[in-house]
């Protein structure tokens, strides 16, 4: 039985690993667009507005970490569904990838809009919903790079996240 557990869990620990390698490979990529999004905020601000500041960091960085993991994670899907034999694609010719990485991003852009309206018309769903569509397994799997310094490191399934904002 235990040598029956181990060797079910073995390729799910491969598919970790290829995650991991592919999560940590984009990480330069990802630093460069969160250093140029944050050189984009305002240094200073009225004493009523710092907190906007802070928070609008605070998304930054859950968006680069979700990101990163949007990405790293349509990638090892693409490669697990690789046939074995089969040459591997470049990314840019990879339709299954970017196509992958296209409908995640829609998501992800769906959900930038639909939150700043739920924060002004429903603002106890945000954390609510939030709880609801994090992925903990994920989190467990791919920790967020070191340059975001989080706190509270979470993913989210957007798509739940979305519509949990419209509907509860």
């Amino acid at each position: 039985m235990l040598l029956a557990t181990l060797l079910a869990a073995g390729p799910s620990r491969a598919q970790d690993a290829a995650l991991q390698g592919i999560y940590a490979s984009l990480q330069n990529n990802i630093r460069a667009e969160y250093e140029a999004l944050l050189a984009g905020l305002p240094r200073e601000a009225p004493e009523d507005a710092s907190g906007a500041i802070e928070k609008n960091k605070a998304l930054l960085k859950m968006f680069a970490y979700n990101k990163a993991v949007l990405f790293a994670t349509c990638a090892a899907e693409t490669e697990r569904d690789r046939s074995p034999g089969a040459n591997r694609v470049p990314a840019a010719q990879n339709l299954m990838l970017r196509t992958c990485v296209e409908i995640k991003l829609g998501q992800l852009q769906k959900f930038t809009q639909r939150v700043a309206y739920a924060d002004l018309f429903f603002p106890e769903r945000v954390a609510a919903c939030g709880e609801r569509a994090r992925l903990p397994e994920q989190e467990k799997v791919l920790r967020p790079y070191s340059f975001l310094f989080l706190d509270e490191p979470k993913l989210y399934d957007f798509v739940q996240y979305n519509e949990c904002l419209m509907t509860k």
